[in-house]
């Protein structure tokens, strides 16, 4: 292959690249392994010019800027020769450099190399020799794995002297088949823990929790991600934090804040709780002075209805206070008569007071007979006061 077929090559290699795209995510720094094939300048290799010789090789990568990286390769191959005075020869050649991505795609990136070195010769015959040498070169390097890249290459390599050997200027052509295993962490752009050649949502907002394919979780569907949700399993869309709103701080949300500008913080629906009315002023006891009864006789007098009456609308002003109905009677007859006639009068009264609207349940009927006399139950004045009935508050 002679110097202008090479060029055309690599002009046509170029012209493949395609519009600029998105670029493939490779590792900010990567070494690997090359194997390939060479082709040797006439002036050295003689008639053998056109034989594919085996290449092995090192490399070294480094990401610069998003469209340049320095690179720095060793690469050694035994050609075939049948020139006289030098046949078969070694040749390594030294390089370092750097690479344009002129064309950045999805999954891989077009590059176009150029660098400097050393070109090492030694031959069968009596020529040896160590010249620098220009390279130009044109590949993809093509995203494998996480963290790892597939690359190909054909370049070209120009050493420098005059036009006879052994200062001969020599132009060696080489296809170059590469892997490259990154070093260090892989890119991770949103720094999401998911690297970029994995992830399907590479803009995730830095805090948000991912899943295996990079993308945000949102456990409870209301627009903040998890991570940056303080309330992940309450629904609140169109909030910052995720959590539905509280205004008065009580740690009661709104939604469920029965008075959402009052703090009643501790409380179950958000509302301080009522301030109980003020127990109504009620008398120990209240005596029932003219309601009294006959001789032996649960009935009312006529003069005890007023009274009465008057006791119903002080026992509504009790609230709910609960009233014991005490019944009384003289020492006329026996205990055991009198304590029956007492509860008696007992139930008479508190019959009347319901009728009046007093609840039911707030009144108890209990006689006493002749106990706790009032008066002198040897005169009648004594024994008609004795004949009485008390209210008396409960506790």
């Amino acid at each position: 292959m002679n110097k202008t077929h090479a060029l055309w090559l690599l002009a046509g290699l170029i012209s493949l690249g395609g519009p600029v795209a998105q670029a493939a995510d490779m590792a900010d720094s990567e070494l690997g392994v090359l194997i390939g094939g060479g082709l040797g300048d006439k002036d050295l290799v003689g008639g053998e010019d056109d034989k594919l010789n085996p290449l092995f090789g090192l490399r070294y990568g480094r990401g610069l800027s998003d469209s340049f990286n320095f690179f720095g390769d060793v690469v050694y191959g035994a050609y075939d020769g049948d020139r006289v005075g030098v046949r078969d020869s070694d040749i390594t050649t030294f390089r370092g450099g750097l690479e344009w991505l002129f064309s950045k795609q999805d999954k891989y990136n077009w590059f176009l190399s150029g660098g400097l070195g050393l070109m090492n010769v030694n031959t069968d015959g009596n020529v040896d020799f160590l010249r620098p040498m220009a390279s130009l070169g044109v590949g993809q390097a093509w995203e494998v794995g996480v963290n790892d890249a597939f690359r190909w290459e054909i370049r070209a390599d120009q050493s420098f002297g005059n036009d006879s050997l052994p200062n001969a200027g020599l132009t060696n052509y080489q296809a170059l088949l590469g892997y490259s295993w990154g070093l260090g962490t892989p890119p991770d752009s949103d720094g999401d823990g998911v690297a970029n050649r994995l992830d399907q949502c590479p803009n995730t907002p830095k805090g948000a929790k991912v899943d295996t394919k990079g993308c945000p979780i949102d456990t409870d569907g209301d627009g903040v991600f998890d991570g940056l949700d303080k309330c992940p399993t309450v629904p609140a869309p169109g909030t910052v934090d995720g959590c539905p709103p509280d205004t008065d701080g009580d740690g009661i949300t709104d939604d469920k804040d029965k008075c959402p500008t009052v703090p009643a913080p501790g409380t179950v629906d958000g509302c301080p709780p009522a301030t109980p009315e003020p127990a109504p002023d009620v008398p120990r006891k209240l005596m029932l002075d003219g309601v009294n009864f006959d001789n032996d006789s649960a009935k009312l007098r006529p003069e005890s209805i007023e009274i009465l009456d008057k006791a119903a609308e002080s026992l509504k002003q009790w609230g709910e206070t609960r009233v014991e109905v005490g019944g009384y009677t003289d020492s006329v007859a026996d205990d055991d008569y009198n304590l029956k006639l007492s509860q008696r009068r007992a139930d008479t009264v508190r019959t009347y007071l319901i009728n009046k609207g007093i609840a039911g349940d707030r009144l108890t009927a209990k006689g006493y007979g002749e106990t706790s006399p009032v008066a002198d139950n040897d005169t009648e004045e004594g024994r008609f006061k004795n004949r009485r009935v008390e209210l008396v508050p409960q506790q």
